[in-house]
């Protein structure tokens, strides 16, 4: 039995759901501890309810990177980024210390930066190698490839959830950048907590509206509540509000919205859905790909990756993209998606599963190796010092042996 942390961004419920199947894997025969905040910790307690050998911990996020109008935009922008270094550092700290109490064997980290330990093994999913800038700001695009790399270097193994085939994925530039060269890294594939099932598919269109930037989600749900009213059939929308839930039923219009879903009740409006209407975050992109479902998706305004998502998806033809401050048309798009090509990969979340375990594996594995040698290699200098000191008298203080003796994995 392992001590396993897994440490979970919370903007945006992507990194939740996608960490998930990971969780799920593991919880059987090993004591899992869970770092997350705010709606993807909710999500998560919801999801790993009743298992006494789950364990949760609060600790704060970044900060919403990419809010704000304007020039307020870019003033917040820059604010942020300061102030997410200065959380990466603090968190890094926390971890280390985690650690140790804890006696955990690996972490696996899904958009946390910090959480990454010199003691044990450790692994970063991250889907956005390359973070996407406003083009205002893209002179300074390889000052940002660097702050990425710098972060990644961290961790034993960046596992990556997209395709490596450069013609046939998922996140395009995205997920394909050069310093990957540099980098121990996988690519792992999808990545999404939902299950195929065989059911009736009698939901006409669903449509998902998550996200963490609030200032622009409120208007953006009533108008896709007003032009479903002008769509035929049966239309379903899940909000991703897990603070405040409710189900409401508008018989008239035949719309029927849930605050939020979780367990077989999400896993069966997905099933049961014919077209998926949703943003561009890259989560819910592998949750319809996992299903084969086809999709619509609207990005976050000044989202730049999920500008950046939607725009390549429409132009591979996998997915439509719509304006969401212009939603005028929507039952000509859909008939687009319905005619739109099919992703070529089939590999499914189920292989991506076993390529982690044994990635994970082989990296404890090839650790222990290198520790092993550093040891025996140690105590062979400390034998020859040893006689030599015999000769000189000299007392050697082991600073260094007790170093490496601590990180040598039981």
């Amino acid at each position: 039995m392992k001590n396993i942390l897994f440490c979970v961004c919370s903007l945006g419920l992507g990194h939740a759901t996608r960490t998930l199947p990971i969780i799920k894997h593991y919880l059987s025969d090993n004591n899992i501890f869970i770092v997350s905040t705010g709606q993807a910790m909710i999500y998560l307690k919801e999801e790993l309810k009743g298992y006494e050998n789950v364990k949760f911990y609060e600790y704060k996020d970044y900060p919403a990177l990419e809010r704000g109008h304007g020039i307020r935009f870019y003033i917040y922008l820059l604010k942020d980024i300061a102030h997410a270094q200065k959380r990466i550092l603090s968190e890094h700290k926390f971890v280390e210390r985690f650690v140790e109490e804890n006696k955990i064997d690996f972490i696996i980290a899904d958009g946390k930066f910090g959480c990454y330990s010199t003691k044990v093994p450790s692994f970063l999913i991250n889907h956005q190698v390359k973070l996407g800038i406003p083009s205002t700001f893209s002179i300074f695009q390889k000052v940002v490839d660097r702050f990425n790399y710098e972060c990644f270097r961290n961790f034993d193994v960046l596992l990556i959830p997209d395709f490596k085939d450069k013609n046939v994925n998922l996140a395009g530039g995205l997920s394909h950048s050069w310093i990957l060269k540099k980098l121990d890294h996988q690519f792992i594939g999808l990545l999404s907590s939902y299950t195929k099932k065989t059911v009736k598919q009698d939901i006409d269109y669903y449509f998902i509206v998550s996200g963490y930037l609030h200032e622009t989600k409120q208007d953006f749900v009533s108008s896709l509540i007003e032009e479903s009213k002008k769509l035929p059939g049966k239309k379903v929308f899940s909000l991703g509000d897990t603070k405040n839930c409710y189900h409401k039923i508008d018989k008239e219009n035949n719309i029927e919205i849930y605050s939020c879903v979780s367990g077989e009740l999400r896993n069966d409006l997905m099933n049961r859905a014919k077209v998926v209407v949703s943003r561009s975050g890259y989560t819910t992109v592998m949750d319809v790909v996992e299903l084969g479902k086809k999709a619509v998706f609207a990005p976050t305004p000044n989202q730049t990756e999920q500008e950046y998502l939607a725009d390549y998806l429409d132009k591979k033809r996998y997915f439509p993209k719509f304006n969401p401050k212009n939603i005028k048309g929507l039952d000509k798009l859909l008939i687009k998606a319905k005619n739109a090509r099919d992703f070529e990969n089939q590999q499914k979340t189920a292989d991506t599963i076993n390529k982690i375990d044994l990635i994970v594996k082989q990296t404890i594995k090839r650790k222990k190796a290198i520790m092993l040698v550093r040891f025996l290699d140690l105590i062979k200098r400390n034998i020859l010092i040893g006689l030599d000191n015999d000769k000189n008298n000299i007392s050697v203080e082991p600073r260094e042996q007790k170093l490496i003796e601590q990180r040598v994995y039981h």
